[in-house]
């Protein structure tokens, strides 16, 4: 058995005989407690702990976290934690904002955002009315009752 090494050296990683690359200086590694019931001082020993997924099938990890929404307002979420993947955002590999309702919900405002912009910038009658002060109050004002339409569906 090699040597273990801190997992930011070269030392092979022993599931995927790999090695394990430093990390890029502009890359950010955040090391938090997830847990909230672990005392400070006093770790637990667990000896029958072999790979990754053990570790996170034993301890669950948790976090209770404060997102700030677009109010101003604090929205209380607690994210759970069951395999690398679920701390992952980018890329569409992660599940970090799938598995987070507020994230999701600012990810499908944010995703809903850009398709309009899209749409109104790939439209030359709608770039032209949008140019023009009364044409551009106008589409407000229909939009508005559409929305309110809606509203009063529910």
């Amino acid at each position: 058995m090699a040597i273990k090494e801190n997992f930011i050296s070269m030392a092979p990683d022993e599931e995927s005989s790999a090695k394990v690359t430093p990390i890029d200086s502009n890359k950010t590694l955040m090391i938090d407690q997830y847990t909230s019931d672990a005392e400070p001082g006093n770790p637990e020993l667990v000896e029958d702990i072999q790979n990754i997924n053990d570790a996170f099938q034993h301890f669950k990890p948790k976090v209770e976290v404060d997102f700030t929404d677009e109010n101003g307002e604090s929205v209380n979420e607690t994210l759970h934690f069951g395999e690398i993947r679920d701390f992952e955002a980018q890329g569409g590999k992660g599940r970090l904002v799938e598995n987070s309702a507020f994230l999701g919900g600012t990810k499908k405002k944010i995703d809903t955002n850009a398709k309009i912009r899209k749409s109104i910038e790939q439209s030359r009658k709608l770039r032209d009315i949008l140019k023009d002060n009364a044409s551009k109050e106008e589409l407000k004002e229909m939009l508005q009752a559409m929305l309110d339409e809606l509203e009063s569906a529910k």
